[in-house]
């Protein structure tokens, strides 16, 4: 490294000053901390070096002076002062990482807006989707890719409408396929809207006819929930159902007073033309699961349903009814007491649930009686008249 004596390098210091002073009169000033001062500081003494002999002298002496022990300086520095060239240096090192963190947190930030622009609505989407009024033999079920391609099918099945060689009823049927238009999104953070592109039927070419097999009667027709189909709107889980026509609120089936929006896992895919709507619930949903906790020939079933309201019913043994079954509001992910009334009494009792989530396969329920405080919980474990909490774990599916 190039040792510089305190007069040298007050004298290069001063002369330095001196000529940035006539450079940037008129103009804003400089910091020297920061990496474009040290670079007009640095191009200002190039010009200092080549234009004043004594200094150019000055440096040649210094140069000569070197010291092995120290890690040499670079050549770009050999014309600011020591202290000068370890101020810049660190803040330009400082600037550069601080300019480097930002960077990584801008593309970071950009990335995720990029990605929350272009998500794939379809791919988080439930595949399978129906259309179905709950009463009666009818239904049109949709399986949509992520692409947005989808296959269908419709049936409305009568075994009530019967006649010479179909006895067995009669049953309206439709095959098709379709595609609809990448989502875009509404000023509602839950709600989508996409086109329909295309709408195939597999035998349009039979739609009015009619043919009988197996002593059944089919009838080709078109498929219900696509009628006047153009536009269709995508309702997330969270999406308020204040938001929905009351034609769309017809054919879902969320039927809890107390639930304000689409519960978890559950979503709606709306025909506006035809005011048609189709439910979709995840496959892997709380809302298809059963929780049971077993206390020697005791045990008591967790029923989560976005219907009705889940369900939570004690039991002594498998031959005995339920002793008690309350209704639970319960929305799927709310972690709240709620207070809940014994089912399918005139008289409910009432009382306090709390449901928590331990992992995907066990929930902690708590229940502590209101206006029964002193109900007997001891055959499922109980302690204390009035309260119960235990694990309930996932009833696996055969």
């Amino acid at each position: 490294m190039i040792k510089r004596s305190n007069q040298t390098r007050l004298g290069k210091r001063l002369l330095s000053l001196l000529l940035c002073s006539f450079l940037v009169t008129g103009c804003a000033d400089i910091s020297l901390g920061d990496k474009e001062g040290s670079q007009d500081v640095s191009a200002s003494n190039e010009e200092l070096s080549q234009d004043t002999g004594s200094v150019a002298d000055d440096q040649a002496q210094n140069d000569s002076q070197i010291d092995d022990s120290k890690t040499p300086l670079s050549s770009t520095s050999s014309d600011i002062s020591s202290t000068d060239q370890e101020d810049g240096t660190d803040k330009a090192d400082k600037n550069s990482k601080d300019n480097k963190d930002i960077d990584s947190k801008d593309s970071k930030d950009s990335k995720s807006d990029s990605d929350t622009k272009d998500e794939n609505i379809f791919a988080i989407m439930p595949d399978f989707f129906y259309f179905s009024s709950g009463a009666g033999g009818w239904s049109t079920d949709i399986t949509i890719s992520e692409d947005g391609s989808f296959d269908g099918s419709y049936y409305d099945s009568d075994m009530g409408d019967t006649g010479e060689g179909y006895p067995n009823g009669t049953m309206y049927v439709c095959d098709f396929t379709g595609k609809f238009d990448v989502p875009q999104p509404t000023d509602d953070e839950y709600i989508y809207t996409t086109k329909l592109l295309e709408l195939t039927l597999r035998d349009a070419d039979k739609v009015g006819t009619t043919e009988i097999e197996d002593d059944t009667r089919y009838i080709y027709t078109e498929p219900y929930g696509f009628d006047d189909a153009d536009e269709f709107l995508i309702y997330l889980p969270g999406a308020s159902l204040s938001a929905m026509t009351e034609e769309c609120l017809s054919w879902v089936d969320v039927r809890m007073e107390s639930i304000e929006r689409l519960p978890v896992d559950y979503y709606v895919l709306y025909n506006v033309g035809g005011a048609e709507a189709f439910n979709g619930i995840k496959d892997d949903s709380i809302w298809t699961q059963d929780f049971q906790y077993q206390y020697g020939d005791a045990y008591v079933n967790f029923s989560p349903a976005y219907y009705m309201g889940s369900h939570f019913s004690f039991f002594v043994d498998d031959d005995s009814p339920a002793t008690l079954s309350l209704s639970i509001p319960w929305d799927g992910v709310s972690e709240e007491t709620m207070e809940c009334e014994e089912s399918w009494e005139s008289d409910p009792e009432t009382y306090y649930v709390t449901i928590k989530k331990k992992d995907d396969e066990t929930y902690i329920i708590t229940v502590e009686g209101i206006s029964d405080k002193e109900f007997d919980f001891s055959p499922w474990g109980g302690t204390e008249p009035g309260k119960f909490s235990a694990e309930f774990v996932l009833i696996e599916s055969d």
